[in-house]
């Protein structure tokens, strides 16, 4: 009976620590820069100053209150709050205040409940949790696994060229993650339903980090997909240059060299982490275990 494959070897001390900093420096965040947003008595968000500063000035005087460092926002529905935060960000977008509007919703949510929906662009201006799903592709070679790795197109908006999972993409409002990953695996590799229909959530981890429009807070839903051997991914919407499959000590060079797009990062890290290439008491390891978020 043939054995399944594995990872040829675990990751070096030294690679470990390089890839602790690369974490260390990309995923870096002053706590004190951020002030809680309260929306209908739930603390759902964060703002920097330039954001609460334009909320104070901007959201009506009887619908706010200061809330320890922050802002407490009320209105008398979910749906009538969701209304006044998309019109507030829809004017500061078209003041030229930030970019980047797609005209596409995710869902804001409480305990896994959907509030109510708000373009995708306002979730890091306001500090909002998005949900995103990112599948790490496997292919067996000679006994060992190798890893499909995306390159983005050089026309995407955000992180050009950048190296990515295999697919990886934002759950859309009134969508579930395994909804998601479905879509997102056809749209940007090609893969069949009959690939993506037994695949399940492996971990959830939160990507947290300051980025030029807010904050990116996300929770990263990732999924784990073994490729035939002579399959190859093709893209469908243009959002992917090419597909390469790489062996693990090229993907670890590239994530040291930066060339992966932060949250590919971590997705990758953890596949890592669960096929046991890393140390467990390592400070990257440990990192990626605060970052746990339940199921």
């Amino acid at each position: 009976m043939m054995s399944s494959p594995t990872f040829p070897r675990k990751l070096t001390q030294s690679e470990q620590d390089a890839l602790w900093r690369r974490v260390s420096q990309q995923f870096a965040l002053n706590p004190s820069d951020w002030h809680p947003l309260v929306l209908n008595g739930l603390p759902l968000g964060y703002l920097n100053e330039k954001w609460l500063d334009l909320l104070l000035q901007d959201w009506p005087a009887p619908q706010r209150q200061p809330y320890q460092s922050g802002l407490a926002l009320n209105a008398d529905d979910w749906l009538s709050l969701g209304d006044q935060l998309q019109h507030t960000a829809r004017i500061w977008c078209d003041l030229g205040l930030f970019d980047g509007w797609r005209n596409e919703q995710f869902d804001v949510c409480h305990q896994q409940q959907p509030l109510f929906a708000l373009e995708r662009a306002a979730f890091r201006v306001f500090g909002l949790q998005s949900h995103a799903i990112h599948i790490n592709g496997l292919a067996e070679q000679h006994g060992h696994w190798q890893l499909w790795i995306a390159r983005r197109s050089p026309q995407k908006t955000v992180d050009p060229n950048k190296l990515d999972n295999l697919v990886g993409g934002g759950i859309s409002c009134g969508e579930s993650a395994e909804e998601a990953m479905r879509r997102e695996g056809w749209e940007e590799a090609g893969l069949p339903e009959s690939l993506l229909q037994p695949l399940v959530c492996q971990n959830k981890h939160l990507s947290l980090r300051a980025v030029s429009r807010g904050l990116h807070r996300e929770c990263l839903h990732i999924f784990d997909a073994v490729l035939p051997n002579g399959h190859q991914p093709e893209n469908q919407d243009g959002e992917v240059a090419e597909f390469n499959l790489m062996p693990l000590d090229d993907v670890i060079s590239a994530l040291q060299q930066g060339l992966f797009m932060n949250d590919a990062l971590v997705s990758s890290l953890d596949l890592f982490n669960r096929h046991h290439l890393l140390d467990n008491t390592h400070p990257l390891t440990q990192w990626l275990e605060q970052k746990k978020l339940p199921f």
